[in-house]
C-alpha cells in the first residue's frame, strides 16, 4: 500500500506505518498474515494479536493517540484491521481508530459479527473489484450491509478490477 501514499497524502503531513504480513505468498509477489490452508481462525487472532501491539508501539514510538489512527489494509490485511478497529478480535480495552479503509477485505466467517458502541462510531470505507477472483466480490458486498445494519457508519464502493488497488478507488 506503499504506493498509495504519494496520492492519499502528498504533503507527509501523517506519520505512516505499513506492517506487512510475514508469509509470502508463493508464485506472487505478495504477503499474507496468516496460511489459507492452515487454522485460519487461530492466524486471524495471532495476526491480530501482532498487529494489535504494533499499533500501540507505534503510536507511543510516534506520539500520537490510538483514537487518531486510520486503519487500513487490503485482503487479508483489511479482513484483520476491520476486526482490531470494530473490536471483533483484539482486546477489548483498547482504544478505537478514528476511521477504517478496508480494501477487498478477506474477512473471516467464523469471526462474531456483533458490534458495541464504539465501532458504532467508526466510519469504514470498504472497496472492493467486480473481478476478484480470490475473495468474491459478494462478500463484501454483504459485509458492508450488515455493517449498515448494525449503525457502522459504511460507505461502500466496487470497481472493475481484480484482487488489487485501481487508481480510480483513490479519489473516493
Amino acid at each position: 500500500l506503499g504506493g498509495l501514499l504519494p496520492y492519499l497524502d502528498p504533503d507527509g503531513t501523517f506519520a505512516t506505518v505499513l506492517p506487512r504480513g510475514p508469509l509470502s505468498v508463493p508464485g506472487s509477489a505478495g504477503y499474507a498474515w496468516y496460511d489459507f490452508g492452515g487454522d485460519i481462525e487461530a492466524g486471524e487472532h495471532a495476526a491480530a494479536a501482532e498487529l494489535d501491539a504494533l499499533v500501540d508501539e507505534q503510536c507511543a514510538a510516534q506520539g500520537f493517540a490510538r483514537s487518531d489512527a486510520i486503519f487500513a489494509g487490503f485482503s487479508q490485511g483489511a479482513g484483520l484491521v476491520l476486526a482490531l478497529g470494530l473490536g471483533l478480535l483484539g482486546r477489548a480495552d483498547a482504544t478505537r481508530p478514528a476511521g477504517i479503509i478496508a480494501m477487498s477485505p478477506a474477512l473471516s466467517a467464523a469471526l462474531p459479527f456483533e458490534v458495541d458502541d464504539a465501532a458504532r462510531a467508526i466510519p469504514v470505507l470498504v472497496q472492493h473489484g467486480t473481478h476478484d477472483p480470490l475473495v468474491p466480490v459478494q462478500r463484501s458486498r454483504d459485509l458492508a450491509q450488515r455493517l449498515q445494519e448494525l449503525d457502522v457508519p459504511t460507505v461502500y464502493r466496487e470497481y472493475p478490477m481484480e484482487h488489487q488497488v485501481a487508481m480510480e478507488s483513490i479519489g473516493d
